[in-house]
């Protein structure tokens, strides 16, 4: 069997399965006005105190974010929320992990010595998940957590098509909700879904005889990402990626 390495490189800048819990901000002023929509010229409909606890809804306004607080939704100022990380317990996995509260089960095939080597650039730790394309329904066969600066080697893949989803960023942590575990990256997180399908099934390629012996002959498909530069051996091509929601990434 002989290898062929494709080079397909991504230019960007997390997790769990469960869905996450609404992200949480505690009250810096001393006293904070929640009002029916954005801006001052809208009627207050609750006033919060410093350190109340509210829940974010939306950020799609600059200045003013949505919020619930007890049932009640309504818009504050956002520079007087502060994000409440209590109860969000830190990680520290090296390259390689799945992290806790993760309920796959990891899929090799130790006959394949293949691999997806993953570059990562400085600045950012990612979470890389592994998705088998599948006619009923798409399953996640490999996740793992790779650290800023370190390159790392996803190995013994199953023949299959795959595409990836990536969660990008800093302080890692872990939180017991409900007796439900989550996992999140609480700074600069990121999400992306590759649009690109990487195939990891097996070339054929015409038998070779040696005497009275025909052996068989495959290509076995690797690839390599990084952060920066799109190449490929032979082919001009990109890997595309976009946007995804944190629920998307962790479904």
């Amino acid at each position: 069997m002989k290898n062929i390495i494709l080079l397909v490189s991504i230019a960007l800048i997390a997790f769990g399965i469960q869905a996450q819990p609404a992200q949480q901000f505690k009250v810096t002023a001393q006293t904070l006005n929640m009002r029916s929509g954005i801006g001052t010229n809208n009627p207050i409909v609750k006033k919060l105190n410093k350190n109340d606890v509210v829940n974010l809804l939306s950020k799609s306004h600059e200045y003013w974010w949505q919020i619930e607080v007890e049932g009640q939704i309504g818009f504050v100022f956002a520079k007087y929320l502060k994000e409440d990380l209590s109860g969000w317990e830190e990680t520290n996995y090296i390259s390689g992990s799945t992290p806790a509260c993760e309920n796959i089960t990891p899929r090799y095939d130790r006959k394949i010595d293949n691999y997806l080597r993953v570059n990562v650039g400085s600045g950012t730790d990612v979470v890389i998940k592994l998705m088998k394309k599948d006619s009923y329904k798409d399953e996640c066969i490999r996740i793992v957590y790779i650290r800023s600066g370190d390159v790392y080697n996803i190995k013994n893949i199953p023949e299959g098509r795959y595409y990836l989803k990536i969660a990008y960023g800093k302080d890692y942590r872990k939180k017991i909700v409900d007796y439900k575990c989550y996992v999140k990256f609480m700074k600069n997180a990121m999400y992306e879904k590759g649009s690109e399908i990487l195939d990891f099934n097996l070339v054929k390629r015409p038998d070779t005889r040696e005497g009275n012996r025909i052996y068989e002959n495959w290509d076995i498909p690797s690839f390599e990402l990084s952060l920066d530069v799109i190449e490929s051996i032979g082919i001009s091509q990109s890997f595309r990626s976009y946007d995804i929601s944190e629920e998307e990434f962790n479904n």
